[in-house]
């Protein structure tokens, strides 16, 4: 019965480990002045974050009857349904909420970045890591 429910959750789990979001945020961080200190809190913070997460939907879910004779209870699938709902309307929004400007860099249009993104000026990649 466990081997079953981790063979389930396992691919989501894998899916959200890989996701692009902390990729991202991490190799950004690598390239920011405090690198060492910022890098590893921003794992030891995600790793919490999920766990948190994690013992809260089990907290929430567990004794809810999430499920009645091998099939999910109707009330799991009108809140997958909801949920589902409610990410795409928040991408929607996103989406409609880009900036869609762009600028010029060498005489090329290239769309902007967000400031989040530019690099520290003194900061050097080495020309093995490009």
């Amino acid at each position: 019965m466990i081997g079953a429910a981790i063979g389930q959750i396992l691919p989501l789990a894998v899916g959200v480990a890989l996701s692009p979001v902390p990729i991202i945020a991490v190799a950004l961080m690598l390239m920011s002045q405090r690198a060492r200190l910022n890098g590893p809190l921003f794992v030891i913070g995600w790793l919490i974050g999920l766990a948190v997460i994690g013992v809260v939907v089990l907290a929430v879910a567990g004794p809810g009857q999430a499920s009645s004779h091998g099939q999910p209870a109707t009330w799991v699938s009108v809140l997958k349904l909801v949920l589902g709902l409610l990410l795409l309307l928040v991408a929607v929004r996103q989406w409609h909420g880009r900036p869609v400007a762009v600028g010029l860099a060498d005489g090329h249009e290239v769309p902007l970045r967000g400031a989040w993104v530019v690099v520290p000026e003194n900061r050097h990649i080495s020309p093995s890591l490009s």
